[in-house]
């Protein structure tokens, strides 16, 4: 049976979002994993981030200001630790390329 791109377009998507190996999302739903992986390529994903930035007030212990990092986890592959001032235009511009590496 021939798809087309809707069809493929979809399943990109839904496996994106699974969490899933393309091989596991195939068996799933009796797909083949080389037709998945052209359209994976061919369909890219959304430029627009599902994050927002915002500035995170700094805690106090005893009046003493924490000057501890947030750890930030971006697509279970990297671990970005977030200093107390930091520019969140810098920011911005990190997270833009870790989207384009994935």
């Amino acid at each position: 049976m021939k798809h087309n791109r809707e069809f493929w377009t979809r399943h990109v998507g839904q496996w994106r979002d699974s969490g899933l190996t393309q091989a596991a999302y195939c068996r799933r739903h009796r797909l083949l994993k080389g037709t998945l992986g052209y359209w994976a390529s061919v369909v890219k994903k959304p430029r627009s981030s599902k994050a927002q930035l915002v500035e995170v007030g700094r805690a106090e212990t005893d009046g003493q200001t924490v000057r501890s990092p947030i750890e930030l986890v971006v697509q279970r592959r990297y671990l970005l630790r977030l200093w107390p001032g930091m520019d969140l235009g810098h920011m911005r511009d990190v997270l833009s390329v870790l989207e384009d590496r994935s």
